[in-house]
């Protein structure tokens, strides 16, 4: 399967499902009964995983042993979202580029 990082995704479901507030310019909740699909949802988990290690030391390291607790042990990413996304929100807001070579993004994420 190949692996895709979507910040706009991960911003829309944030949007959509926890931070009614307007945290991202742009960006709108997805309408009601347009629910995320599992692609997307594998998506988000990816994109997720990736920016967090863009987080500055201190927040990356409590943001990636949550993240891990999550994957162990195969809990809701939305109950992971709801805990920390009020600090992934200044993660994606400071990063708005993302490099687009394919081979960097396949290493982070393994």
């Amino acid at each position: 399967m190949e692996r895709n990082i979507n910040p706009d995704l991960l911003k829309e479901y944030i949007k959509t499902l926890i931070a009614t507030d307007v945290v991202f310019p742009g960006i709108l909740p997805r309408q009601w009964g347009n629910d995320f699909n599992r692609m997307e949802l594998q998506v988000i988990h990816f994109t997720l995983k990736f920016i967090l290690k863009t987080a500055d030391p201190k927040t990356k390291k409590v943001l990636i042993e949550a993240f891990k607790k999550v994957e162990e042990h195969d809990l809701s990413l939305h109950w992971f979202l709801c805990d920390f996304w009020e600090a992934i929100v200044p993660i994606l807001i400071k990063y708005p580029y993302w490099p687009t070579r394919k081979s960097s993004f396949q290493h982070e994420l393994n």
